[in-house]
């Protein structure tokens, strides 16, 4: 005679499985939480359990996310320099002088970080160090970092029309990048100094930096 019991259903123990909404709500909690820590203490000063209280959640949900500090840092990182490339990419397109355009991607850079005051720190002010498992670094590998050609691919095309020297492109690039970041670490980190209008003097900085290597 056929037993009338039946085989409970299986049951999993602990939490259900985010969905993916979950899983995407508590990356960018995390990611936030990120850019506030690391802005206020630094990058030594946060820990991951900081990190988890920061973000409310547990330190064993942050970890089912991120494996370390590093690799958070470099997801805020990630965010940061993809919103400076879709700036870099409108304002390449907007100018088609050459000249002109590198001036604009020089000021626009400037001002972002102006703006932004706080990411400029968490990626300015820490220092990157090379991944465990390929020895390289951020700069190296970031997707978003690399729109920064968009200032030599500017200075080839401004050799190019003849406006400027050749052999000069990386030369200007590099010179560009330093005024910009420099401008930024001096008008956010040293308020106490008695700046002129730090619109006037980030546009005459960058302006004369590009006029120096322009040719008539």
């Amino acid at each position: 005679m056929a037993s009338d019991s039946t085989t409970p259903p299986k049951t999993t123990r602990g939490r259900p499985r985010r969905t993916q909404a979950e899983a995407d709500d508590l990356r960018a909690r995390i990611t936030q939480a990120a850019r506030n820590l690391f802005a206020r203490n630094g990058y030594e000063g946060v820990s991951m359990r900081k990190l988890a209280d920061e973000a409310g959640c547990a330190p064993a949900a942050l970890y089912s996310v991120f494996p370390n500090k590093r690799a958070v840092l470099h997801v805020v990182w990630e965010g940061v320099f993809a919103d400076l490339a879709a700036l870099m990419q409108d304002t390449a397109r907007a100018h088609e002088n050459p000249v002109a355009r590198l001036e604009a991607l020089g000021i626009a850079m400037t001002r972002f970080w102006l703006q932004r005051p706080d990411d400029f720190r968490a990626i300015f002010l820490i220092e990157d160090q090379p991944a465990a498992t390929d020895n390289s670094y951020f700069a190296t590998t970031s997707p978003a970092v690399a729109n920064l050609a968009l200032i030599e691919d500017a200075a080839e095309d401004a050799v190019a029309a003849g406006r400027m020297e050749a052999g000069t492109a990386q030369l200007i690039a590099s010179a560009l990048v330093a005024a910009v970041n420099g401008l930024a670490l001096n008008l956010i980190t040293i308020p106490e100094y008695d700046w002129a209008d730090e619109s006037a003097v980030v546009d005459h900085t960058i302006r004369a930096l590009i006029a120096g290597f322009t040719q008539s």
